[in-house]
């Protein structure tokens, strides 16, 4: 099976929110918290192939973003917006992608609670005149929650001598990790990034956010520090030093 038609199947149906009705549900609603993508089986007439990627999702107080590199297209494939459950089916309503603002989309998943994490599953799924049966299977991470856990929209960049123009990002913080997906234009041309990884605060506010992957090369694996403020319930800030200054950047509950 080839795979670059695979990776293909693959990201149109998680962009689709992975809508393909099932028989089966699970009766336990997933619990808040990080997952990280262990594998993907597709199956074709008894044939399995299995694919392997960076990808992370997290959870947290009826919201739910994940970020991965597209493998084809070489940018990123992210999504983030609100969840319900409905009849044992987890019902995503995507409000952001890599590419800005989304509305009136919702997508049912088929979600099965397994030790460590949970299966999620598509059957049927039509492409390209082959039909595929497809499984997610996720690993849950561990990390505490905080009170930033949640999605979050930038709503001001404060940057003295910054490079950037029309920057823009979308945030999610819950079980002790993060995912971000940014927007800007850099000397004229758009560019788009994400990253994720763990995510830790302590009581004056200062946060360790450690690189698992990302767009940016030399982001995985290195510790970023940041001082962040939650001025209530709906809006915190963040400042850090990039390029010898301090950027601080304010946010606003999805």
């Amino acid at each position: 099976m080839n795979l670059k038609l695979l990776t293909l199947i693959l990201a149109f149906a998680m962009s689709l929110g992975c809508s393909v009705k099932e028989e089966t549900h699970s009766s336990v609603e997933l619990a808040d918290g990080a997952y990280l993508l262990a594998d993907v089986a597709m199956t074709e007439q008894g044939e399995v192939t299995r694919l392997q990627r960076a990808q992370m999702k997290i959870y947290a107080h009826d919201r739910y973003m994940f970020a991965f590199m597209h493998e084809t297209l070489d940018k990123p494939d992210v999504g983030a917006g609100l969840t319900e459950w409905k009849d044992g089916v987890l019902i995503e309503s995507p409000i952001f992608n890599q590419d800005g603002p989304l509305d009136s989309l919702h997508f049912s998943l088929n979600i099965q609670q397994v030790e460590g994490g949970f299966l999620q599953s598509i059957k049927g799924l039509v492409s390209n005149g082959h039909t595929y049966d497809m499984v997610e299977t996720w690993d849950r991470l561990s990390g505490q929650s905080s009170a930033f856990d949640g999605l979050w929209k930038l709503q001001d960049r404060r940057d003295d001598d910054s490079d950037f123009s029309q920057f823009s990002e979308v945030k999610m913080i819950g079980g002790g990790h993060f995912i971000f997906s940014q927007s800007f234009i850099y000397e004229g041309e758009t560019q788009q990034h994400f990253g994720f990884g763990e995510f830790s605060i302590d009581a004056a506010g200062v946060a360790t956010e450690t690189g698992m992957a990302s767009s940016f090369a030399d982001f995985a694996g290195k510790e970023h520090t940041l001082i962040m403020e939650l001025v209530d319930a709906d809006h915190f800030n963040q400042t850090f030093r990039f390029s010898d200054r301090d950027v601080t950047q304010s946010y606003e509950r999805q």
